[in-house]
């Protein structure tokens, strides 16, 4: 009896498609951007999957055709206002990518030289979610919302329910705004 040659080992296969890859994508670029903050010396954001879930929705529309940049931002913290008392400021960050490659990683450098996306990701804000979507072909968008929650005070209750909040995603390049 011939003795077989051994088949080389093989590694699971990486998946850069579906909802397990972008909820991984979404996960490991927060750790980036909080690995970042801790680095220089601001407080980590808490995640909320209820801000994700916005960012996430935003991120579909652009991945299905529509406008890539902030339209409806104010929509979109309006919304959260109604479901997350003592939002008092808002930024955003957008991005697509088509390279698969350490895409987290990529995301966070295009963005922090970025000098508006770098100011949102270093911003005095308490809470973030991130949301990825993945077009037909395979392109990465990516949204992350960034907010500062107040305590609920007469003075938080009190303020205006539109208008507080900033708005700071600015775009740098055709890749980002």
């Amino acid at each position: 009896m011939d003795a077989q040659p051994a088949q080389p080992a093989r590694g699971p296969t990486v998946e850069t498609s579906g909802p397990a890859f972008c909820k991984q994508v979404e996960k490991e670029t927060f750790l980036l951007i909080n690995q970042y903050r801790k680095e220089n010396d601001f407080a980590p954001l808490a995640w909320d999957e209820e801000i994700a879930k916005t960012a996430r929705a935003h991120s579909k529309v652009m991945a299905s055709g529509g406008d890539f940049g902030h339209d409806g931002f104010n929509d979109r913290i309006s919304h959260l206002r109604e479901t997350m008392p003592g939002i008092w400021g808002a930024g955003e960050n957008v991005l697509y990518c088509s390279d698969l490659n350490d895409v987290a990683q990529h995301a966070l450098q295009m963005w922090l030289h970025s000098p508006h996306h770098l100011r949102n990701i270093r911003g005095d804000y308490s809470h973030s979610g991130l949301g990825v979507w993945q077009d037909k072909d395979g392109t990465i968008y990516f949204t992350q919302i960034f907010v500062k929650i107040k305590p609920l005070t007469q003075e938080t209750q009190a303020a205006p329910a539109s208008g507080a909040a900033p708005f700071t995603g600015l775009f740098a390049n055709p890749e980002t705004r």
